[in-house]
């Protein structure tokens, strides 16, 4: 299962991380309105437009996937790694840093493959609804096994 993870470095999300499979999505849309997938707090991160960005996915060769971050016409716009995004959009790869308008929010992107093995194998397992986790960093790190000092 392919999945993408949002760890929040600033903003009223700071020190979260968000894990989106994208068999749950047709696409992640992100913004303040109550709707959107990743959504920011109204008041807390005012430079996040109610609809700022979203992220589409398509298949390219060799059965991988190609994600794409646009700028949905956002009052204050969208950084990816620094620079401002086209209105095109632009590919994202694991490692990225998206920032929502100069001195707005700003998540880390990670792409990631959950080995089959780990998904139920009985559709009525576990219900397949478009939720989050959302899960302190330190937590995930830990999950992950790095090491730390007794």
């Amino acid at each position: 299962m392919l999945r993408l993870i949002f760890r929040h470095l600033s903003g009223s999300r700071r020190g979260t991380v968000e894990v989106y499979p994208t068999s749950r999505y047709p696409n992640l849309t992100i913004g303040r309105d109550p709707g959107s997938d990743v959504r920011f707090h109204a008041e807390q991160d005012p430079l996040v437009s109610r609809h700022h960005a979203i992220i589409e996915w398509k298949p390219k060769e060799g059965g991988l996937t190609r994600f794409v971050l646009i700028d949905l016409l956002s009052s204050n716009g969208t950084l990816l790694n620094g620079q401002v995004l086209p209105a095109e959009g632009s590919e994202l790869n694991t490692g990225d840093r998206i920032q929502f308008g100069r001195g707005g929010p700003d998540v880390l992107i990670d792409i990631d493959e959950l080995p089959d093995a780990l998904e139920p194998s009985s559709p009525s397992a576990r219900p397949r609804v478009a939720q989050t986790q959302e899960i302190p960093a330190v937590t995930l790190l830990h999950a992950r096994g790095s090491k730390t000092k007794d």
